[in-house]
């Protein structure tokens, strides 16, 4: 009976602390999904660059300041910041 008293003590202390910890966590899930969502954005539009434009260099510079701004949602400036408003459709 003390065991099942001990164990029930714990499992209150767990899930208070996790209430007390999930809404002050970074990222939400719905926020991850938006940021990945973006990035796909940022390689379709590479792969586009790389149809029209010979410099592969210019792509992927571009394409990596896209990723930047939609990791730090819109704060980092980009030739592609519509990728960021698309995915949050």
């Amino acid at each position: 009976m003390k065991q099942l008293r001990i164990f029930f003590l714990i499992s209150c202390f767990v899930i208070i602390l996790y209430f007390l910890i999930f809404p002050f966590s970074d990222i939400s899930i719905a926020e991850q999904t938006r940021i990945q969502n973006c990035i796909s954005c940022c390689a379709s539009k590479q792969q586009a660059c790389f149809n029209i434009n010979s410099d592969r260099r210019l792509c992927n510079v571009e394409f990596q300041n896209c990723v930047a701004t939609c990791n730090s949602e819109t704060e980092a400036p980009s030739e592609w910041d519509d990728c960021w408003s698309k995915s949050g459709k």
